[in-house]
């Protein structure tokens, strides 16, 4: 598949489960919160959201929510690959879709990335161009040995091995999304409450506490008074609790605010819940 992002850049992609869990580079996906359209095959696009990244494998996993099961290309065991064997990477260099590129593996080799981490490579004389980058290197037997990541020296290309990419997706918790917010719950000013519809409440959740996130997704401020939630009037903490129980991080809520007397509406990212020790931090707890 192709992935496109709001900069018109875009790379490769491929689908890693069949519910729509899709494996691509990290630096393809600017940022969490951009635009992400996949295109597929059959012609149709769908919009995708970022649940996990690893900036120093350069992986990224996406998440695209598909009517029927998508289909998968089989992995391999990287660990079995031989200098000398081919392999096969597709993607779309130069924008030229779904573009096959034959090759050779060159050698298989690690970097180190911190003092006692090191990651392993696949170096291939396989030829990549930018579009390339998250597009599967497949062996002679059509399963995925890798994800290709860039061209090194002009003539070898480098890919992530597909064991390395598995034990990632293995080791990856199973995030609960929060909004990344400290809350009171205060009674509704009476100013704000005449701007509202009869079906609010007395009762407000004054934003208290902020969990540092990029400038460019911090949506909600200090002294924000969360009104709705995609459209609903919030009774209360347990309301957020159980509308984000279905979402995931890096998914994005459209949240009814508050702000120096005014009433807005804006989109904010919904963030994976840290560990308890980093809420403490945050001054963040439950108040249910």
């Amino acid at each position: 598949m192709q992935v496109r992002n709001e900069r018109h850049g875009g790379g490769t992609g491929i689908v890693w489960q069949a519910d729509g869990q899709i494996i691509t580079n990290n630096h393809v996906v600017p940022r969490d919160g951009a635009d992400i359209q996949i295109h597929f095959t059959d012609g149709r696009t769908l919009p995708a959201r970022v649940l996990h990244r690893q900036p120093q494998f350069d992986l990224a996993l996406l998440k695209v929510d598909s009517t029927e099961p998508l289909p998968t290309l089989p992995a391999g065991d990287s660990a079995s690959l031989r200098v000398g064997e081919w392999v096969f990477a597709i993607g779309h260099p130069w924008g030229q879709r779904w573009t096959v590129t034959a090759g050779v593996v060159s050698t298989m080799s690690t970097r180190q990335v911190e003092p006692e981490v090191s990651i392993p490579y696949i170096k291939s004389d396989v030829r990549l161009a930018p579009g390339n980058s998250g597009g599967p290197l497949l062996n002679a037997d059509g399963e995925v040995v890798g994800i290709n990541a860039m061209i090194f020296g002009g003539d070898l290309s480098v890919s992530i091995p597909s064991n390395v990419v598995s034990a990632w997706l293995k080791d990856l918790p199973k995030s609960q999304a929060i909004l990344g917010v400290g809350l009171q719950q205060i009674e509704l000013p009476a100013a704000i409450k005449q701007q509202l519809s009869s079906g609010h409440g007395d009762n407000a959740l004054l934003v208290v506490s902020l969990i540092e996130r990029p400038t460019d997704q911090q949506s909600i401020l200090l002294g924000d008074l969360l009104l709705e939630l995609e459209g609903q009037p919030i009774a209360g903490v347990h309301t957020i609790r159980q509308h984000l129980a279905s979402k995931a991080p890096g998914q994005s809520v459209t949240l009814t605010i508050a702000r120096a007397g005014t009433i807005q509406t804006l989109t904010t990212i919904l963030l994976p819940k840290p560990r308890q020790d980093l809420l403490d931090t945050y001054l963040i707890y439950p108040l249910d």
